[in-house]
């Protein structure tokens, strides 16, 4: 009777013990999942940080249906990253961080004075038209194209990407845990290949 007794209680202890081993593995693995969405929510807030605005006179030289114009229009632009295609790896305890595509937006400044017509004339057969405003609008978002291109060429969005990088880097070194920030399109992952010819 001693025996059985004795058998029931160390088989009690056993389970016992499993069932304390499962419970601590879950709640460490709960907490490792804490805190590496933490962590990754982190990541997140400095890539949305690490974004390069762009602000430049330039002139607008263009025409639509042989009538020309002739203007000076601010740009406004902006080399940032999407989010949502972050991606993560890991080697061994060093969490791996994946630089994105970047998102490049042109748009015209609203300030006072970011746009003026300087001459507008017409090249076309009778000579007699002027420009709609529909065709003005046609060239001025014409003009955003050919610069969002110009983005690309003149290295902007290698600087960024690169910055990005470089900032990732630094601040990831205050991490407890290492991390390592890999760029798979230093060059950028979209240039363009636009009818317009982009120059430096």
């Amino acid at each position: 009777m001693k025996t059985i007794i004795k058998l029931s209680l160390a088989l009690l202890l056993i389970a016992a013990a499993c069932v304390a081993a499962v419970c601590y593995t879950r709640a460490a693995h709960a907490r490792e999942s804490s805190v590496k969405e933490s962590r990754i929510s982190e990541i997140r807030e400095m890539v949305r940080l690490c974004s390069l605005e762009i602000m430049d006179d330039v002139a607008l030289k263009d025409s639509v249906n042989g009538k020309w114009l002739f203007a000076r229009c601010r740009l406004e632009g902006r080399v940032s990253f999407d989010l949502e295609k972050l991606e993560f790896g890991s080697r061994g305890d060093t969490t791996v961080v994946i630089l994105p595509p970047e998102i490049v937006d042109v748009r015209e400044s609203t300030s006072s004075g970011s746009y003026e017509v300087l001459d507008t004339w017409d090249n076309s057969f009778l000579g007699l038209g002027n420009l709609s405003a529909a065709e003005e609008n046609t060239l001025r978002r014409r003009q955003a194209r050919r610069y969002r291109s110009l983005i690309y060429s003149r290295g902007y969005v290698r600087r960024a990407r690169a910055t990005a990088v470089s900032t990732l880097e630094g601040l990831f070194r205050l991490f407890p845990d290492p991390v390592v920030v890999t760029d798979p399109y230093p060059e950028g992952a979209v240039f363009l290949s636009s009818p317009f010819k982009a120059t430096q």
